[in-house]
């Protein structure tokens, strides 16, 4: 989810003399009290670097006087959410990716679909035109590389369940694209389940569903059933796929049989079950929802490679972390040398190492336009702190 607000992170390094006047265009300021060897103050704590002006060199010579040649800085920089959303869409723009009316409609369609079924009105036509939609994002999928910017940001908890089912299926499409690359009907069926996996949840109690405390024993019985009613739902209304029926009723299960509503293990879960289980997870662990808050992308990673990793077969999470590593795109990221930026796709050749695109450098100055570093290609680049997502994006 989208980090509200500002956010403030702060550059600490020692500079030389020399360099100082690179940074007058910057927010440093000196991080410490300068001072003589006989405790005289030559430059507070505090003198912004920007504010010298004309007397920058007067400044030097008056430390080189002291045998000073060095000082520490600080640099603030201010991090507005708002702009690195509109940074990431431009990002999103210069990629082929999802197109953001198909978006729209299919969570628009989504939604009228689970308020028919709770009216006790829907027909075969409803499903038909969902399991459509679910054709299309598998198509889409096919043709947008840098996908989880296109994942879709959860606004309200009510909308939850229409963007998660849209997200879902472009995940879903999108690991199976990468294991089955020269067999377009598998992502394709995948993602048709995928639309439709949620579906038996219109059947659930919304009290059960958005409780947000937690479930009792009872109430996660009845929850469980949903896989079952999504099932139900979709043979009743012409939905015969079996790879389709698959997914929506197994996304649950778990490859070491843990899971619900079969207790099915390893081979005997679909393929195509497997793949929407991991992408089901991935998204609900990273949305926020009434009962938890959200999960930072990489930290959903490493969860659902060490202590989760029972639960997914393995060459689906293989594919996974291949496509997006270690730091999924839209995770905030300040780098080595302090610069700070956005990531925006995995090279899949090293899975700590991946694009970044920059937003500020390594002096604490924004950067201007679209500048994407490849940490796979620099040396002595690397992530040094992962931050909190800037993405999901909007629709």
């Amino acid at each position: 989810m989208l980090l509200e607000g500002n956010s403030v992170r702060t550059i600490s390094r020692r500079i030389t003399l020399r360099e100082m006047h690179e940074y007058t265009s910057t927010s440093a300021r000196v991080a410490e009290d300068i001072l003589t060897p006989d405790g005289a103050v030559l430059v507070p704590k505090n003198a912004e670097l920007a504010k010298f002006g004309p007397s920058m060199k007067i400044f030097e010579q008056n430390l080189r006087r002291w045998n000073i040649l060095s000082i520490p800085i600080t640099i603030d920089n201010t991090i507005n959410t708002a702009e690195l959303e509109n940074i990431l869409k431009n990002a999103k723009e210069q990629a082929s990716s999802v197109d953001a009316q198909l978006a729209h409609e299919t969570i628009k369609q989504i939604k009228n679909v689970y308020e028919r079924i709770e009216d006790g009105i829907c027909d075969q036509e409803d499903i038909s035109i969902l399991a459509a939609q679910g054709r299309t994002v598998a198509e889409e999928v096919s043709q947008a590389p840098q996908l989880m910017l296109c994942l879709g940001k959860v606004r309200s908890w009510d909308e939850y369940t229409y963007v998660h089912s849209l997200n879902v299926a472009l995940l879903s499409g999108f690991i199976a694209r990468r294991i089955f690359p020269d067999n377009p009907k598998i992502a394709e069926n995948v993602s048709v389940g995928a639309i439709l996996h949620d579906l038996g949840k219109a059947h659930i109690p919304k009290e059960i569903l958005n409780k947000p405390a937690r479930l009792t024993d009872e109430e996660f019985t009845i929850i469980k059933k949903h896989a079952i009613y999504g099932e139900e739902l979709a043979k009743t209304n012409g939905i015969n796929n079996i790879s389709a029926l698959a997914v929506i009723r197994c996304h649950h299960e778990r490859y070491n049989g843990s899971g619900y509503p079969d207790g099915l293990s390893k081979d005997n879960i679909q393929m195509e079950a497997r793949i929407a289980a991991v992408a089901d997870v991935f998204d609900a662990l990273t949305t926020i929802r009434v009962y938890k808050e959200q999960m930072e992308s990489h930290v959903a990673i490493s969860l659902m490679v060490e202590s989760m990793s029972d639960f997914f077969d393995p060459i689906v999470m293989r594919a996974l972390l291949v496509s997006i590593g270690f730091f999924p795109p839209g995770t905030g990221a300040e780098l080595s040398d302090g610069s700070f930026g956005v990531v925006v796709g995995s090279s899949g050749n090293d899975l700590m190492r991946p694009q970044v695109l920059l937003h500020v450098d390594n002096m604490g100055r924004k950067v201007d336009g679209l500048k994407i570093v490849d940490l796979s290609k620099s040396e002595n680049l690397y992530v040094r702190r992962p931050m909190r997502d800037v993405g999901k994006v909007a629709f």
